[in-house]
């Protein structure tokens, strides 16, 4: 049954912000960002996510030295990438993400970026999806 090896393989949750993923086990997950509705009319916006790691929860983080972790997009020197969406807001971006070269705790910081426009602002609600469980059951 093919269509089952999803379970028991993938844990779904919601996601805060900056808070500490334990990846333990997992090697890869996508982070669902859904985007609100902007204010002050916004003329671009992006996503930016900032991926920092350490070896403990509650440690220092750093940034990711692995600049391959979002698939098809290169992270800076900070440890940050952006992904250009809708100006009118209300997308959901999916950003995948290899964890391979991460250390157990991964936090990503998000936020929306908003250009021009009079003050312009933006949130999103986030959720993560980890998989490539490294035990999968038999």
């Amino acid at each position: 049954p093919m269509k089952r090896a999803i379970l028991k393989t993938v844990k779904v949750a919601p996601y805060t912000s900056g808070d500490a993923i334990d990846r333990e086990g997992f090697l890869s997950g996508v982070i669902g960002v859904k985007v609100g509705t902007p204010t002050g009319s916004p003329t671009a916006l992006a996503v930016k996510a900032v991926f920092t790691h350490s070896d403990a929860s509650d440690g220092t983080f750093t940034a990711c030295g692995d600049k391959l972790i979002v698939l098809d997009k290169a992270l800076d020197d900070d440890g940050a990438v952006s992904i250009e969406t809708d100006k009118a807001g209300g997308e959901l971006v999916n950003i995948d993400c290899d964890f391979v070269g991460c250390k157990r705790y991964v936090k990503a910081t998000i936020s929306v970026v908003c250009t021009g426009g009079s003050s312009a602002a933006c949130t999103a609600t986030a959720a993560i999806a980890l998989g490539d469980k490294n035990e999968n059951p038999v």
